[in-house]
């Protein structure tokens, strides 16, 4: 089970990318993969102006393409620069307790790419990130009046509400996370069971250390 908004859903659902799959399902992830290639215009020029990019940072969508072209199993190291547009908290299942922000609002948009962390990972963000003011209106968290601010109760309300909007550099290993889902392809490894569930490849992050991400502030 899951704990989501609709306007934090944080599951890229792009099943037919996963590596591994025979035939016509195959073909069509590698023509998927091609639709990755163009980069959002507004991250790209920000990437010449930033000293963490210094060294080269790659946008959501060519993480993805990086992750997805290595395929599963393969592990990338990279610096992204992206822009939180959603969220997400999973409460059980093989994923454990964790929180996630994700690099697009809308789940099922090809280029999606997750950052995963603990709790403990959050409760560090929250010292660091500023405290915006806002509100929970219609299902969506208006943002206004930034300022520095203490730690509330970590969970994913307070998380979107530091975090959402903000722009981070994030340095880590990028790799292909399986996603059990009622939807998607076969997986392409059996259970205990010998059963091959169903499910998608995401595009992953998992930040074991808050020092693993840098905030980027306009001012």
């Amino acid at each position: 089970m899951r704990a989501i908004l609709p306007f934090l859903l944080f599951f890229c659902a792009s099943p037919a990318l996963a590596e591994n799959v025979q035939g016509e399902d195959d073909a069509r992830a590698h023509q998927q993969i091609a639709l990755l290639a163009p980069s959002d215009p507004a991250l790209e020029a920000a990437k010449t102006d930033l000293f963490d990019c210094e060294q080269g940072c790659l946008t959501p969508a060519e993480a993805a393409t990086l992750a997805f072209s290595a395929g599963e199993g393969a592990v990338q190291e990279g610096r992204v620069l992206l822009d939180i547009k959603g969220g997400g908290q999973s409460l059980q299942g093989n994923l454990g307790e964790l929180f996630f922000v994700n690099s697009h609002q809308d789940y099922a948009e090809l280029g999606t790419l997750t950052i995963a962390f603990e709790a403990r990972v959050l409760r560090a963000l929250l010292r660091r990130a500023r405290t915006c003011g806002g509100a929970l209106v219609d299902g969506e968290i208006t943002v206004e009046g930034c300022r520095g601010g203490g730690i509330k109760d970590v969970n994913m309300f307070t998380m979107m509400q530091a975090l959402n909007k903000c722009r981070i550099v994030v340095e880590g290993d990028i790799r292909l996370q399986w996603i059990d889902a009622s939807f998607g392809l076969r997986s392409p490894k059996s259970n205990k069971r010998g059963e091959f569930e169903k499910g998608y490849f995401q595009p992953w992050i998992w930040v074991e250390d808050a020092d693993q991400i840098s905030f980027v502030y306009e001012d």
